[in-house]
């Protein structure tokens, strides 16, 4: 069955630059042959939604028409990659509004904005905000692993693809309710992100709403054990 927009898949994918250096990838054998690998990265086949922008366009758009199983190349131009590189995202900044020394190559955070720092000069430091892949042809090797269908395996992949995490949940209905991780509670991404989940849940036509619940449980009190009776009360 070939994909189609808004189709669940799952999809394995290498991504170069166009010379030849791999910056993303979904097999953790080429990330750590290519020195990029992450300890803290989850290498297996993303899961994503076909024409939602999981993925940038031009792979998003080259992945309709595939058969499950299928493998693609796609080259990538700028505007449906990172973007072009833009003048306007490169500012320069007093060196003062630093706390520490900063130096090129420096991933820097400026109210809110995340840049790296490309020259520092006469207490004046020059920083780019652009995606760091902007301006760049990208290429990209893929698969199409897998076609998820039904409801509750689509609403298993959403959740999934918000929390990083299998997070259990039941149908009852038209109504799915989520059974939340309590250390959910202090993430601040989760609470902004539950929101868009939701959405994307409700988007399945046999559901109507979501129920997000947190279950907190009574721990059993202690068992209190009689200590054994002392030497000398037995020999008494």
């Amino acid at each position: 069955m070939a994909v189609q927009k808004g189709d669940f898949i799952k999809l394995s994918y290498t991504g170069k630059l166009q010379n030849g250096a791999v910056f993303d990838t979904t097999d953790a054998n080429v990330a750590k042959e290519n020195g990029i690998y992450n300890e803290k990265a989850n290498y297996s086949p993303e899961t994503i939604i076909v024409g939602k922008g999981y993925v940038v366009a031009g792979l998003d758009e080259d992945i309709i028409g595939k058969d499950v199983g299928e493998k693609g190349h796609v080259e990538v131009p700028p505007e449906k990659g990172f973007g072009m590189r833009r003048l306007d995202l490169i500012e320069t900044i007093p060196a003062k509004k630093f706390k520490e020394k900063v130096k090129p190559g420096m991933r820097v955070q400026v109210q809110g904005r995340t840049g790296v720092v490309e020259s520092t000069a006469g207490g004046r430091v020059r920083i780019n905000f652009n995606p760091v892949l902007a301006g760049e042809t990208l290429t990209y090797d893929y698969t199409v692993e897998e076609l998820i269908e039904g409801t509750d395996n689509k609403v298993d992949a959403i959740l999934k693809m918000y929390t990083g995490q299998d997070v259990g949940h039941k149908t009852e209905g038209d109504k799915v309710i989520v059974e939340v991780p309590k250390e959910f509670s202090y993430n601040q991404r989760w609470l902004v992100a539950k929101g868009v989940a939701a959405n994307e849940i409700m988007e399945q036509e046999d559901i109507k709403e979501v129920v997000f619940q947190e279950t907190y449980t009574k721990p059993e009190a202690p068992k209190v054990e009689e200590a054994a009776p002392a030497e000398e009360e037995k020999k008494e």
